[in-house]
């Protein structure tokens, strides 16, 4: 109500006001540099910064809940969902099927016939995307372990996360799929991919065999 009593639509608004004024943590370009090395540099500061927020205990226990998981899920909306995609793509070619639901309606709908047996992997920057918190409560809810990959520590999907892997940069509403959290996103996958990978070490190294000749046919 104050929100609207001060002339914004609604909470939302007021908050993208704020935004607009709210300098962008992305470092200030070095005029030394070229766009190129501003932007590698800026990459490469992502990556270490998540490197430095992320628990190993956390992560070797995510890993070993997905190792132990009949059917592994991701969800995200927006780039969080592109994101997702590039995860299920990673885990395949070592042999792991996971599902993608980057569609709200989706998301919920899969969440409610979760088991025990199935892990969802949470992905949201900001970590208050409100489709992707309501079907990880809902999926938790139903016996199902929950991963959260995000930014913020005390954000909603920590509240339904067992696991809660940080990292990353902070991203304003008008930075939405920005370049540096979207690497910070796939690095954690990597982590998660990888670590899965070794767990596998022998099936995975088939695996990858097997998918790369599966496409073999697909390239001149």
């Amino acid at each position: 109500r104050f929100c609207k009593k001060i002339g914004f639509i609604g909470y939302q608004g007021f908050k993208l006001a704020i935004a607009q004024n709210q300098k962008s943590d992305t470092p200030d370009k070095n005029e030394n540099n070229s766009l190129i090395q501003n932007i590698a540099q800026n990459v490469t500061t992502t990556i270490e910064n998540t490197a430095s927020m992320i628990s190993e205990e956390q992560l070797n226990a995510a890993i070993h809940l997905l190792s132990e998981a009949n059917a592994i899920h991701f969800f995200g909306v927006g780039t969080s969902g592109i994101t997702a995609k590039d995860a299920q793509s990673k885990l395949l070619r070592i042999g792991i099927q996971a599902n993608v639901q980057s569609d709200p309606h989706f998301q919920a709908m899969s969440a409610s016939i979760m088991t025990e047996r199935d892990v969802v992997i949470g992905l949201s920057v900001s970590g208050s995307t409100r489709d992707t918190v309501e079907a990880m409560k809902i999926a938790k809810e139903n016996g199902a372990r929950t991963i959260a990959i995000t930014y913020y520590h005390r954000s909603p999907i920590t509240k339904q996360a067992d696991i809660v892997l940080h990292g990353g940069t902070k991203e304003f509403p008008l930075e939405g799929g920005s370049l540096n959290a979207k690497i910070a996103q796939l690095f954690t996958i990597d982590l998660l991919c990888t670590g899965l990978a070794l767990h596998y070490k022998q099936e995975s190294l088939n695996m990858k065999q097997k998918t790369a000749e599966s496409v073999l046919e697909k390239k001149y």
